[in-house]
């Protein structure tokens, strides 16, 4: 008897959250902070795109700037990882943010790689110097993460 081991992947999944001004509350001038997403992505997940759609660009309490990055973390991990420094100021223009367009850093490397540990992805926010999240008065962006999931199982042969 002899066994193999076949690999498989699901069926695409998708996480999907919006998080606004409200969901950050660091009052420390010049301090970034970061939301997780409530769901994470399961050990053996394969990230195959992910985005932000920035739905209202962050503003009030007197900051002039506010950048974004995110990525994940448990695993290899990697809080910039997909996005980092990416402009959600006022000004900025609403909708889908752009993904690297460098053909080989979209979704390469660790961002991609199969992870034995379960992932947080976090979204961080960095406020300009003198200013504070917990000011905003405005602002919402949705994290949108697609993955399938590995899956091996033994084929026990005769």
């Amino acid at each position: 008897m002899s066994t193999a081991r076949a690999s498989f992947l699901s069926a695409p999944r998708c996480i999907s959250q919006t998080i606004t001004f409200a969901d950050f509350t660091e009052s420390s001038n010049n301090t970034p902070e970061t939301v997780n997403l409530t769901e994470k992505l399961p050990a053996k997940a394969i990230v195959l795109q992910r985005w932000l759609t920035l739905n209202t660009a962050f503003s009030g309490g007197g900051l002039s700037t506010c950048t974004a990055d995110l990525g994940w973390s448990g695993g290899a991990a990697d809080a910039d990882g997909w996005y980092d420094g990416e402009n959600v100021f006022t000004g900025a223009t609403a909708g889908i943010k752009a993904v690297p367009s460098t053909p080989g850093a979209r979704i390469a490397g660790s961002a991609c790689d199969v992870d034995d540990a379960i992932r947080t992805v976090g979204l961080k926010l960095i406020p300009d110097a003198g200013h504070n999240l917990a000011a905003m008065t405005a602002g919402s962006i949705s994290v949108n993460v697609i993955y399938v999931i590995e899956a091996a199982d033994d084929l026990i042969k005769p």
